[in-house]
């Protein structure tokens, strides 16, 4: 049935919470400067990068079935975490509950009057199939199902000066000493001693849509990736 959502982990269901209107299917807006020039039509639009988005919220309008079951469910939907809907399943996003949700009209006599929730989502879907994926030579490829560029997190066992090609970006590491990792979502190096962000020269990498290489020079043994696929 098309009547949940999901809230880190856990089915509204579980709490007696049925949802009577998912949020509609919503694809985020660019993060764009519109100017007008002088003797122009219309206006210069200026992208404040590649895959640079707004966040969106998206509303469930949802009934509760007991609602003695309020003050856990006040506890539940609440802060940060990952929810994901009946209505696109396969994935999920980042979110925050952000209203303050109207529990008092279900407490006046009326346990069948409907309450939102809304979250405020970042704006991309990920995918719950992002599996890691072990590179098993160099010049293999790996493929990025999605619409957009995505930010692995990947693993790199091997010693010594180290230069990683990941699509058409480089980068270089020194004095690699059994494993390294690359974290494209926090912005760090780090391995099982801590942090060593200054063994890596160049960009964070990204997969790029379509098929991406994986090729390196230097002493490595093994190379995995976790992709972290999404989409808008």
């Amino acid at each position: 049935m098309n009547d949940w959502f999901e809230w880190n982990g856990v089915r509204c269901t579980e709490y007696g919470i049925h949802v009577l209107e998912q949020p509609p299917l919503t694809v985020p807006s660019e993060r764009a400067t519109f100017t007008d020039v002088p003797g122009r039509s219309g206006s210069l639009t200026t992208l404040e990068g590649d895959d640079v988005y707004d966040d969106m919220v998206l509303t469930a309008t949802c009934l509760i079935a007991n609602p003695s079951r309020i003050p856990e469910i006040a506890a539940w939907l609440r802060g940060n975490g990952t929810v994901s809907f009946a209505n696109r399943e396969g994935g999920f996003y980042y979110a925050r509950v952000v209203n303050q949700i109207p529990f008092e009209k279900v407490l006046r006599g009326n346990p069948h009057r409907s309450f939102s929730v809304n979250f405020r989502c970042k704006p991309f879907f990920h995918l719950d199939d992002s599996s890691e994926t072990v590179i098993a030579h160099s010049g293999d490829f790996i493929t990025n199902p999605g619409c957009v560029a995505s930010e692995p997190i990947i693993t790199l066992t091997g010693n010594g000066d180290i230069t990683l090609m990941v699509g058409m970006q480089m980068i270089e590491l020194t004095n690699v000493d059994g494993k390294i990792i690359i974290d494209s979502v926090l912005q760090e190096v780090y391995n099982d001693d801590g942090a060593c962000n200054e063994k890596m020269e160049g960009d964070f990498p990204v997969l790029q849509p379509g098929v991406n290489a994986i090729s390196w020079d230097g002493d490595v043994t093994r190379v995995v990736v976790s992709p972290n696929w999404r989409t808008l």
